[in-house]
């Protein structure tokens, strides 16, 4: 595409916007600045915006004077603007379909990987061995810095590994990753989307413009993924922790066993620094990936063991009375909250609460009365919460996170888990996860002192 002062418009001045903006003006386009929020509300945002014509506190008719438009993750595609947009015929991408167009004539191949729970462990795990294999990787996406945060046009990467959420994937027209993997499809962001076959229907995205020459990685002990055998056109290959599905990487005996050029290496399951079967499905998948861009099964080996894990995922914080405190703010719905409540073999006193998302919390009563003893609700959702496990454990209603901390500390026995594993959105609270982990780690290092 050409791109020299084509008129542009960017919706959306949160981090995948700001790079689009400046990727755009890198390569010579001219791009419009469109914001919802005030102009006091943007505030924080870079200086760099006021190099660029922009509006904020409306999307107006200027929007639509624009050849392209590029939609920020969080700004929906059914507000009034983009409406008139697509009855005026211009396309609408998101800051994926961008990366996409500027890196398809490179060599660069790309990994994208998308589900509802598991993304940014595995993502991040797939990187990790293909730089710890010495093949010059990039991690992007809705981890970390966004896909045009970096010189991807110019073909200098080996591989691109990409988080993908369904929200980016809504504005792709062309996006088609060399290897797309699809963890796990459940019910999540149901405050945006109407149904769970609208929010599948976005997750499914990830395949469609793939070939016979691309590969689909499918999760086989997820059911939405089972059913995917014949999506698309790409090659399909499955994994699993519970059958061996494909002929080079699967768990048995509580070993991780790696088939790749004419070599079989096997590592036990206790020799891995990120713990649960969630997370010996995220190693598995990871060196099957490894394995198909040709790594030695030695490399994948020693990559697996050094792994450190996530912040906010399952990270233990510090040991202080005995007591465990685990940050796990990333789990903003019930399935990554089970994942968390299963890896534990000692009574949980667990937090919980934030903002709604429409989540069905009555899943988690089973694991709720098996392993947790003490449950501290916060947030938006206090009283949903409240009366799913009111009959099943001890409840203690807090305002917030310090009180949480504080109590859970005080009531906990030494030898328990004290657990931030939320089950919801931060927004009520915090502008997002990462900051609600970081408070939790710092009211944790107060006791601590």
């Amino acid at each position: 595409m050409y791109w020299k002062d084509k008129k542009v418009a960017v919706i959306g001045l949160a981090r995948s916007g700001l790079a689009a903006v400046q990727k755009l003006k890198e390569i010579g386009a001219v791009p419009f600045l469109s914001d919802i929020r005030s102009i006091e509300d943007l505030k924080n945002i870079p200086p760099m915006i006021k190099d660029f014509e922009f509006e904020a506190g409306e999307h107006t008719e200027q929007v639509l004077q624009n050849e392209l438009i590029i939609v920020s993750p969080g700004v929906p595609l059914d507000i009034p603007i983009l409406r008139k947009a697509r009855e005026r015929g211009i396309p609408l991408w998101s800051e994926l379909e961008l990366g996409f167009q500027l890196t398809k004539d490179t060599s660069s191949k790309i990994i994208a990987i998308t589900g509802s729970n598991g993304k940014s462990t595995t993502t991040s795990l797939i990187h990790h061995i293909l730089k710890e294999s010495g093949r010059n990787a990039l991690l992007a996406g809705n981890i970390g810095l966004p896909f045009t945060s970096f010189s991807i046009e110019k073909g200098v990467y080996d591989y691109i590994v990409l988080e993908v959420s369904s929200f980016q994937l809504d504005g792709i027209r062309q996006f088609r990753p060399d290897i797309a993997i699809m963890l796990n499809i459940t019910p999540d962001h149901l405050n945006r989307y109407h149904t769970f076959d609208e929010y599948r229907s976005s997750k499914l995205r990830i395949f469609e413009n793939q070939t016979k020459e691309d590969i689909a990685v499918l999760n086989f002990d997820d059911n939405e993924c089972k059913r995917l055998r014949d999506i698309g056109l790409s090659q399909k290959i499955f994994y699993s922790v519970h059958e061996k599905v494909n002929e080079h990487v699967w768990f048995y005996d509580n070993q991780i066993v790696i088939n790749s050029g004419g070599r079989t290496l096997s590592l036990s399951s206790n020799e891995l620094p990120i713990r649960g079967l969630h997370n010996i499905s995220n190693a598995v998948v990871s060196s099957l990936v490894g394995v198909l861009c040709g790594l030695e099964p030695e490399k994948i080996n020693a990559a697996l063991k050094n792994f450190k894990g996530l912040e906010h995922r399952l990270e233990w914080v510090a040991e202080i009375g005995k007591r465990n405190f685990i940050n796990d703010s990333k789990a903003t719905n019930c399935v990554s909250v089970e994942k968390a409540l299963a890896s534990f073999d000692k009574p949980i006193n667990l937090i919980m609460g934030g903002s709604d998302k429409n989540e069905n919390f009555s899943s988690l009563i089973p694991l709720i009365q098996k392993n947790v003893i003490n449950l501290f609700v916060l947030g938006e959702t206090k009283a949903q919460i409240v009366d799913t496990f009111k009959k099943y454990v001890n409840i203690n209603e807090v305002s917030g996170l310090q009180e949480a901390v504080d109590m859970a500390y005080k009531i906990s026995k030494p030898g328990e888990y004290i657990l931030l594993s939320p089950g919801c959105a931060s927004y009520d609270m915090y502008d997002n996860f990462e900051e609600r982990g970081k408070h939790f780690k710092l009211l944790v290092h107060e006791i601590k002192k």
